[in-house]
């Protein structure tokens, strides 16, 4: 098996740190996520995509990451917590890459009727725009939503 490429606590914002692990095609991240941690977090899937070079994908899967994590935060952390155990894993596929966040909340997304000056309630439809596929599943630990996110769409 090959080595890891990189294993290390990495900084996403001032006081959130996170666990971060790429082995030959698959980038894992566990956070404690903050509001202000959706930002470094995205930046260490950029770091993997360039890592992979996969730059081309850049904005798509940063978008989607970022989509996933915002909900995750709105949604999966308890109203008297700052933050919420969030695990991302992004894998290298044939023609492109597989995104997955997983959160301990177990109630599943659901699209949103969002009217014009609404200021949520599109997220699912961006990320069926940006994505190949889409899905969400419960899990032990809470729900696991991904996407699938390929060079040629």
């Amino acid at each position: 098996m090959k080595a890891d490429l990189m294993e290390a606590q990495q900084p996403v914002t001032d006081g959130t740190s996170s666990a971060l692990r790429t082995q030959s095609g698959t980038c894992e991240i566990d956070v404690a996520l903050t509001a202000a941690a959706v930002s470094g977090v995205r930046d260490l899937v950029r770091a993997c995509l360039r890592l992979w070079g996969l730059a081309e994908l850049d904005w798509r899967v940063t978008l989607t990451a970022s989509e996933f994590l915002t909900n995750a935060f709105q949604h999966a952390r308890k109203e008297d917590e700052s933050s919420v155990p969030v695990k991302v894993v992004l894998t290298r596929t044939p023609d492109g890459v597989f995104l997955c966040v997983s959160d301990p909340h177990p109630r599943l997304p659901a699209p949103v009727p969002a009217g014009g000056n609404d200021e949520g309630g599109r997220g699912l439809m961006l990320i069926k725009k940006l994505s190949t596929k889409y899905g969400c599943s419960s899990t032990a630990r809470g729900k696991d939503v991904w996407a699938t996110i390929l060079r040629s769409a």
